[in-house]
């Protein structure tokens, strides 16, 4: 089944909404962060200070801190260091069906959350 996604923002070239909260809790290698923000596409955090080229692919673990499941992830880095520095955009490749619906759940209660 093909989807479509539409961003209604004509500057903002993303597929899919960034949410500030939760945070996500990251890790990569041994490194541990924080999202400033992220979606079904991907993430934005900082701190990040391994020197590593836009495009490279990428592969950590995800989760929330209140949940003790961490999903496997892999993504392609969009940009690192720009336009702070210690910051690393990247989007997900592979997060797996499981990963997908664990994040639409984490957004499914943030919407009705009273």
């Amino acid at each position: 089944m093909k989807t479509t996604r539409v961003s209604f923002d004509m500057h903002n070239a993303r597929r899919d909404r960034r949410y500030p909260a939760p945070p996500l809790v990251i890790t990569i290698d041994d490194g541990e962060y924080t999202t400033l923000n992220w979606s079904l596409g991907g993430f934005l955090i900082t701190g990040f200070d391994r020197r590593i080229s836009p495009g490279k692919p990428i592969a950590g673990t995800l989760g929330t801190p209140e949940q003790p499941v961490m999903i496997e992830f892999s993504a392609k880095v969009v940009r690192v260091g720009e336009p702070v520095a210690g910051q690393l955009a990247v989007q997900f490749t592979d997060l797996g069906e499981h990963g997908l619906s664990v994040l639409e759940r984490i957004l499914t209660r943030r919407m009705f959350r009273g």
